[in-house]
């Protein structure tokens, strides 16, 4: 040890500290895979904006911001501008050109990693912002050549690094205010690349994507949305919703969840309850507080919808996919099964980057612990709904059986013995219908609408029992009528199908009628 090199200790010098171009890669397209996501940063920082100009008392209310998307399909164009706050032209340089520098760490605001507003910058041509805080007497606007960046990070150079790409891609600008609000801020993207299905100009997509993802109202047309809001009521963010208008609509973006689920063009099924829940956190303080909204589990709700599974948000803003949680479900495919929403509350529970998944720590696994019974419950429910739809389809499928043996009784073509052999066979019919509704997981209102329903079967089959049916055979030679009668009977005996064994005889009696 005596013999040991004395370790120095020194200070870096700021020329060694080095940052690569290829960190504005990784800040921009690289973080964002799904070119929509370009919307929900957007907006996310447009609800912050808002927020603060309520609670600096520029705007009264949450109600009164608005977020405008402008679509110009002929110019190629997107602008998302926001009534909010704003930046002035003295701090707008200084925030519009730092990175992951953002002053909204350690604050309620949904963004706070200070790279968002660089999301679009690898699909367009040009990305431009542009703002006004009350007071100020001009425009600022910062312009970013999409096309000069794209040059420079392609270049094989070594020395090149995040200033000098800056420096050449970026153009500050001061305008005229006169077409501009008092306070705003907003942000265009100037020929946005034709992504699939030119997504970033697609209206209906872009208009779903936000309706799932960013903090936009219920639907009047979802009757459960005042216990929702009753619920968040007092959660901060988790219970704002923004007006978030497209093409200059009056009508904002709504939520998709709606009275009515499709699973498809003749299966539906209605909302009936909400079952609202409450997450205790490891320090005893309110984690979480969900929702799920029951209906008759009828099998997975297709995507199309757009409310399908449990889904997280954190400040009114999804996090990841539908499937996020599915890990709860005892399984997995009654993650698709389910309509919900889990809203976190506790800050120590943090979106990663791309804002697809949470960042792992003690925290995210108490939600996750507390969520299992939730996932538990709804199975239980899939599965209740499963025997309910088996019970019913069983009953179902004896009623249709009880009509077509009716029908051939009424045609009046079969033996005394055939007929009675049908009785027979529709009292077991009874029997099993009567069984099915006894089943114990029915309630009373299912319960209820089967009896009925067996009653009117019942009524049908004594009214036939009581008539004397016509007599198919009075045309024919009274020597040939025993000759038929057995015929027929065996004709009923060797089909599979009555129906089609009785369309048969109905044809033959007719073509015997006409001779």
């Amino acid at each position: 040890m005596a013999n040991a090199e004395k370790i120095i200790e020194r200070q870096l010098e700021e020329a060694e500290v080095f940052v690569g171009k290829d960190v504005l890669e990784l800040l921009s397209s690289s973080m964002y895979v799904n070119p929509l996501a370009i919307f929900r940063e957007y907006v996310q920082n447009a609800t912050d904006a808002i927020d603060d100009a309520v609670a600096s008392g520029l705007l009264p209310s949450t109600n009164d911001g608005r977020i405008d998307v402008s679509l110009d399909h002929i110019d190629r164009r997107v602008v998302v501008r926001d009534n909010g706050v704003g930046l002035s032209n003295a701090e707008f340089p200084s925030r519009m050109l730092s990175f992951g520098a953002s002053k909204k760490r350690g604050t309620n605001a949904r963004g706070f990693r200070g790279v968002g507003r660089l999301s679009a910058l690898g699909y367009v041509q040009q990305l431009v912002f542009r703002s006004r805080a009350q007071g100020d007497s001009k425009v600022i606007e910062a312009k970013w050549d999409g096309r000069a960046v794209k040059r420079l990070l392609a270049a094989t150079d070594q020395e090149s690094d995040l200033q000098s790409i800056v420096r050449e891609a970026v153009s500050l600008t001061h305008l005229d205010p006169d077409e501009y609000p008092e306070h705003f801020f907003e942000v265009e993207l100037i020929k946005p690349r034709r992504i699939a299905n030119d997504r970033l100009l697609n209206e209906i997509e872009i208009e779903n994507f936000i309706g799932q993802v960013c903090p936009c109202p219920f639907s009047p047309e979802f009757s459960l949305r005042d216990e929702v809001a009753n619920l968040l009521e007092g959660h901060g963010g988790a219970g704002r919703a923004y007006h978030i208008c497209i093409n200059g609509s009056e009508t904002p973006v709504y939520r998709p969840h709606r009275d009515q689920l499709a699973f498809s063009d003749t299966k539906r099924s209605e909302f009936h309850n909400l079952r609202p829940f409450e997450i205790e956190g490891i320090e005893g303080e309110t984690a979480a507080v969900g929702w799920l909204a029951h209906h008759d589990y009828q099998g997975a709700i297709p995507v199309a919808q757009g409310v399908r599974g449990l889904r997280a948000r954190v400040g009114n803003i999804q996090i990841g996919h539908d499937r996020l949680f599915a890990e709860i479900f005892p399984e997995d495919r009654f993650s698709s099964w389910c309509v919900g929403e889990v809203h976190i509350l506790d800050p120590r529970v943090v979106p990663n980057g791309r804002r697809d998944e949470f960042e792992n720590n003690a925290h995210l696994d108490n939600i996750i612990a507390h969520l299992r019974p939730i996932g538990a419950e709804v199975a239980r429910e899939c599965r209740v709904s499963s025997q309910k739809r088996n019970r019913i389809k069983s009953f179902e499928l004896a009623a249709d059986k009880v009509y077509e043996k009716l029908e051939v009784l009424k045609q009046g073509a079969v033996s005394d013995r055939y007929a009675k052999t049908i009785k027979a066979e529709t009292g077991t019919l009874l029997s099993e219908m009567h069984k099915a509704i006894e089943f114990d997981l029915f309630d009373e209102q299912e319960r209820g609408a089967l009896r009925r329903q067996l009653r009117k079967i019942e009524k049908a089959v004594d009214t036939q029992s009581t008539k004397r049916g016509s007599d198919i055979f009075e045309n024919l030679p009274k020597h040939k009528r025993a000759a038929y009668k057995e015929v027929v009977d065996l004709i009923y005996d060797c089909s599979v199908n009555q129906v089609a064994a009785k369309s048969l005889i109905d044809r033959i009696f007719n073509r015997l009628s006409r001779k």
